[in-house]
This record gives structure tokens, C-alpha cells and sequence, in this order.
């Protein structure tokens, strides 16, 4: 069974300290990752896209190791390195994403750990996915931004409710006739 832990570390270090992790870290035993994003924008009339955190701030750590061992591992680790602010818990005893938490993640994600842009359809005041990581999952799209191309998602992590943003495009907006 893998295991998922969350470190918050300093703004704009977080691949900095994913660098630093894959060092200390024995790769077998524990992978350091940082969940990304493709965003899409339009420039000059062409549509581009990039790649960016999905969750700045963060480093998540894949792991072997249960709870206590985890601890055992890397509190010396985070105490050699400044730019780590702390491991997130639920409780003293509990620091493991739960399962329902990291399978939505798992499920959203590609194997880079990236969500990639969706596409969809708006019917009238419905929004309908068509292709992409969301398909299916409409009821976690609480907001649709169509200019910026991107849709805000409820995600559950390390037992807080945040709103992320993902990208979707929507290729056609049907509106309803009424005769």
C-alpha cells in the first residue's frame, strides 16, 4: 500500500525542495512529487498552454511507510532544510492523505501527477464534459470562467475543502429555444 504525505514549504521552493528530497530520500521507499496543472490562454489568437502547480506551496511525498515510520524518517530531514515550513497532519497520529482524498487526485492526475485540460459542452445553464480528466465528474465544477478557459473544482485535501483551478475549455455553448 502507498501512502501519501504533504509537506508546506516556503512559496517558490517547492522544486527546490523536491530536488532536495530525491537526495535524502531513499527512491524505493519514498518519492517526493509536486501535483501540477495545464493551463490553457490565448495569445496573439492562438490557445497555449503551461504547465503550473496545482497546489503552490506544496510537496507531496509517495511512500511505503505508515504513519509512525514516515515520522521516524523525515522529521531529520525537514529539520535539515529551511525551506520546509512543516508536515501537514489531520492529528498527532494521523498523516497520511486519506484514501477517498488521494484516489480523487489519483483518478484526476496523469502518471506526471498533472491535470490535464478538459473539454466540454454548455447547454443552457448545464455544463457537460465531454473529454478530459473532469469527464464525469460535473458536480465537483462549482464555477466556469470561459474567457480565462479554466473551471474551479472542490477538492477535498489532507481534510480541507479548496477550490482549484483547472483548465476546460468549452468547445459550444448551446442555448435552449423555446417555442
Amino acid at each position: 500500500m502507498m501512502y501519501w504525505y504533504v509537506l508546506f514549504v516556503k512559496a517558490g521552493r517547492e522544486r527546490k525542495v523536491e530536488q532536495y528530497l530525491r537526495k535524502q530520500l531513499n527512491p524505493d521507499i519514498s518519492v517526493p512529487f509536486i501535483p501540477l496543472q495545464e493551463i490553457l490562454f490565448r495569445r496573439s489568437g492562438i490557445v497555449k498552454r503551461e504547465i503550473k502547480f496545482l497546489f503552490p506551496g506544496y510537496v507531496f511525498i509517495e511512500s511505503v511507510l505508515s504513519d509512525l515510520q514516515f515520522i521516524q524518517k523525515i522529521n531529520p530531514v525537514i529539520n535539515r532544510c529551511s525551506d520546509i515550513i512543516s508536515l501537514l497532519k489531520y492529528s498527532n497520529t494521523e498523516i497520511s492523505m486519506k484514501e477517498s482524498e488521494k484516489n480523487m487526485l489519483i483518478n484526476l492526475c496523469d502518471s506526471e501527477y498533472c491535470i490535464g485540460a478538459s473539454y466540454g459542452i454548455i447547454e443552457g445553464d448545464k455544463i457537460h464534459i465531454i473529454d478530459g480528466p473532469l469527464k464525469g465528474l460535473e458536480s465537483i465544477v462549482k464555477k466556469v470562467n470561459r474567457h480565462k478557459r479554466e473551471a474551479l473544482i472542490e477538492m477535498e485535501i489532507m481534510g480541507e475543502v479548496r477550490l482549484v483551478t483547472v483548465a476546460l475549455e468549452i468547445v459550444e455553448k448551446v442555448a435552449y429555444s423555446y417555442c
